[in-house]
């Protein structure tokens, strides 16, 4: 496996011993699930978190270790439990504030986020916390519908056009990127609101919320923003975490999605079910006993042949019944 993939999944298969020491037998437990988890044995790894937890239900390494499993694999407001328990059973807070606040932000519970002991956001981002606390994301729009997206070569994942006031940007959807990422052109756009300590040097200091984005026929209202200059100035960079909270399914041969507002898929929904892992490096898929990011070229050229389905929640792709 590359090394890149091996660092990248290593950050979900640690387990935080420094939030407080973890007994041998607890520790052992950690090390071997960890060492299962890089392999791409997911289940076996699942079982011997559990059971560190288990052995001793106080300890905070091994709250710390399920909890951050858990949120990996999609059981976000389980494993938040579990890592706020661990803080409670004396786990140090800020090591396990840098754990929960990317989960925070996936739940969009912004109270907890803006007031998490130990936080490890700069204040630029405290403030959005604060703000979009007050003022919570939403979508607005059906049930589901279908919109447009389109794939290529260079943009493995694809790409979907976005309406911010009267513009629009084409954005790469990017399972590596957290947010919408815009040009720094948009700083002083009244279509975004925008959070900055007095000191910001530049884009890379501000944070900052879209108050609408429109995708097809929703509207996706405080998206959290950052500044990275594109290649144009009407580029931009979706990441997937914005797209899994609808829940989409990808049609790349008829270059069409669909997105769901509820963020839910159906019970029962068949087709062949991959697990997936998302981490802060991005999403990534377990296949043969491998790890690969999500929008990796080989992954991508077997997703590429059906549709396929980003079930967040579930921890799962699901590529329809009579495919590859």
């Amino acid at each position: 496996m590359p090394a890149l993939v091996v660092a990248a999944v290593a950050a979900v298969a640690w387990c935080g011993a420094a939030a407080a020491p973890a007994g041998a037998q607890e520790a052992a437990l950690i090390a071997r699930a960890d060492t299962l988890l890089i392999a791409g044995r997911v289940f076996a790894a699942e079982s011997l978190y559990y059971d560190a937890v288990r052995w001793n239900s106080h300890d905070p390494a091994a709250r710390l270790a399920l909890g951050r499993y858990l949120a990996s694999r999609g059981a976000l407001k389980v494993g938040a439990v579990l890592m706020e328990e661990a803080r409670y059973f004396g786990g140090d807070p800020r090591v396990i504030a840098q754990a929960l606040a990317p989960v925070y932000e996936q739940l969009g519970d912004y109270g907890a986020l803006a007031s998490l002991p130990g936080t490890p956001l700069p204040y630029p981002e405290r403030a959005r916390a604060e703000w979009l606390r007050d003022h919570p994301p939403a979508v607005i729009g059906p049930d589901s519908a279908w919109t447009a997206y389109r794939v290529s070569d260079s943009h493995l994942l694809g790409q979907v056009v976005l309406h911010l006031g009267a513009d629009s940007v084409l954005a790469t959807i990017d399972a590596r990127q957290h947010g919408l990422v815009l040009d720094p052109s948009w700083l002083a756009r009244r279509e975004v609101r925008r959070f900055a300590s007095r000191g910001a040097r530049g884009p890379g200091d501000v944070a900052a919320v879209a108050l609408a984005v429109r995708l097809g026929v929703f509207t996706l209202t405080d998206v959290p923003v950052r500044f990275e200059p594109q290649h144009a100035r009407d580029g931009a960079v979706l990441g997937l975490d914005v797209l899994a909270g609808l829940a989409p399914t990808f049609d790349p041969r008829a270059g069409r999605m669909l997105l769901r507002r509820s963020g839910d898929v159906a019970p029962g929904r068949g087709g062949f079910r991959i697990p997936t892992l998302t981490t802060d490096a991005g999403v990534f898929v377990v296949k043969t006993e491998t790890v690969f990011p999500i929008g990796h070229p080989d992954v991508q050229r077997y997703l590429r042949q059906a549709r396929w389905t980003f079930d967040a929640r579930n921890g799962v792709v699901l590529v329809e019944a009579g495919t590859p």
